[in-house]
């Protein structure tokens, strides 16, 4: 459910206005990883790095999308299996992955090239040699020549046979805003592979012993194993029933993961009984 639908085409005629610009402006930075020569080497799995690359150039081999491009690259002390994705970066990415061969030349067989693994978000997988050294390409979708990215998350995990497991957890008590009635519930998730994790439900709370404020509950957040992620969900009653302080039943319908690749994993729905106080 995580790798998207097909694309709408729409085509956008778009008027040009010409704009003279000072010889004295100055023009902003490109990110110093903007080539390949450049590129950030990734040291150690895991890595994550979080840059601007609004700047960013369209530089690089000419394959994938390497409109507003950055650069990353890696070599393996030893041999592992590893992911490369861009979860979390704020606009649609794509990703490519290739190696050089003693002569500088790409090694046609290695490339690899993926857009909208996780929504917008790219994502790959290799299984890295040791003293091989890979880059990691990151561009900004979707094949035009247009510079420049966003806020753009590069994470490098290593990938183990493992089954995917997850576990979500929510925070007690939960708060609401007295002046709107809006409830708003949190927790963690744990996981033993990088990956989405959420649930879909209902919040639920008797009031005055008669009156039911009730709400649709669904949040998902990204997983990384080791660390655990957070989530958060404001729930408006569909009752006209405002929340208010006391318990309230916190019911999944169903939780799932999914690794983006080749696990979608899903948990029977719990209740879970939580305090609201006001917040």
């Amino acid at each position: 459910m995580w790798r998207q639908a097909e694309r709408s085409l729409f085509i956008t005629l778009l008027v040009v206005a010409a704009v003279i610009v000072p010889a004295s402006a100055a023009f902003a930075a490109a990110p110093a990883n903007d080539e390949e020569s450049g590129a950030t080497e990734v040291t150690q799995v895991p890595f994550t790095e979080t840059i601007d690359t609004a700047d960013a150039t369209a530089s690089g081999p000419r394959f994938c999308s390497n409109s507003g491009s950055v650069f990353y690259r890696f070599t393996p002390a030893t041999d592992l299996r590893i992911q490369v994705d861009t979860i979390g970066s704020d606009y649609d990415t794509t990703l490519a992955i290739y190696t050089r061969d003693a002569d500088g030349k790409i090694v046609k067989d290695s490339r690899k090239c993926n857009d909208d693994r996780f929504g917008l978000a790219s994502g790959l997988r290799v299984r890295a040699s040791a003293g091989l050294t890979y880059y990691f390409q990151v561009g900004t979708c979707c094949g035009n020549d247009q510079d420049g990215g966003g806020e753009l998350a590069v994470t490098v995990t290593e990938v183990t046979d493992e089954p995917l497991e997850f576990t979500i957890d929510v925070t007690d008590p939960g708060t609401f805003d007295p002046a709107t009635g809006i409830a708003t519930i949190s927790g963690t998730v744990t996981c033993t592979k990088r990956s989405i994790v959420g649930f879909e439900g209902l919040l639920r709370q008797l009031r005055e012993g008669m009156f039911v404020a009730r709400g649709y509950a669904y949040a998902y957040t990204v997983c990384t194993p080791g660390v655990p992620g957070s989530w958060t969900n404001e729930v408006d009653t569909e009752t006209g029933i405002a929340f208010g302080a006391g318990s309230a039943l916190f019911r999944t319908w169903y939780m799932f993961a999914a690794d983006g690749f080749h696990e979608y994993v899903e948990q029977d729905g719990t209740d879970t009984t939580i305090q609201l106080v006001a917040g």
